[in-house]
């Protein structure tokens, strides 16, 4: 292998030079953050969400929770603008950001939808596949009472928590996102992720995949 094949190979590892903040102190100083995965968000349409509802609508039980894959076909519905080619584009977007260079076969493994009502939890799992996602298609409303906030999210329960690493000192290893209808996370299937149950009232929707990249 000569120089410049293992520099291309090398450059999908190098970190971004970006700057994550900046202290207003004296001296003022730039902070960066270029170590660990990379979490990608995106927005899907309200049309596909809409569909994805209507689907699930029909495998569910109002006030009951569940959690079942979703068909080949039920993904493919809608041509380029179905959740498979809406999904693999994301992941396209991602994977070439992420390595610098368009990834060759995208293909999504399995997709599953789960729908959680007050006091269900999501424990911390990781996935089996190179990257995975979740898109949200229903978000409750979120009580913020004090009292019922949990220890690993503070008032984030109902929120999707990422993990790495553990409690080190001078290093950041626990970032929640707000469930907001459409918005699609993209991310190592190794991650660490879970929810803590949340108090409040209506449905928790969201959709999960797994994916395969080469």
């Amino acid at each position: 292998m000569d120089i410049v094949e293992k520099t291309r190979r090398l450059k999908k590892y190098e970190a971004s030079e970006a700057v994550a903040f900046s202290s207003e102190g004296s001296p003022g100083m730039d902070f960066l953050s270029p170590f660990g995965p990379l979490i990608g968000r995106t927005r899907m349409s309200v049309g596909l969400i809409d569909h994805l509802n209507s689907v699930s609508d029909a495998l569910t039980t109002p006030g009951q929770g569940a959690e079942f894959e979703l068909s080949e076909s039920d993904c493919s519905r809608g041509g380029e603008d179905s959740l498979q080619s809406c999904v693999t584009r994301a992941l396209r977007t991602y994977v070439e950001s992420v390595e610098h260079e368009p990834p060759g076969l995208v293909q999504l493994d399995n997709v599953w939808v789960v729908s959680q009502f007050a006091g269900t939890p999501s424990p911390v799992h990781f996935h089996s596949a190179e990257l995975s996602g979740v898109l949200y298609l229903k978000v409750p409303t979120i009580s913020s009472n004090a009292d019922e906030r949990n220890y690993i999210s503070g008032r984030q329960a109902g929120y999707i928590n990422f993990l790495i690493g553990g409690k080190q000192r001078f290093a950041r290893s626990l970032i929640s996102f707000k469930p907001v209808i459409g918005d699609l996370y993209i991310f190592p299937g190794w991650l660490l992720h879970g929810a803590e149950p949340f108090r409040g009232t209506g449905e928790r929707r969201s959709l999960a995949f797994n994916a395969r990249v080469e």
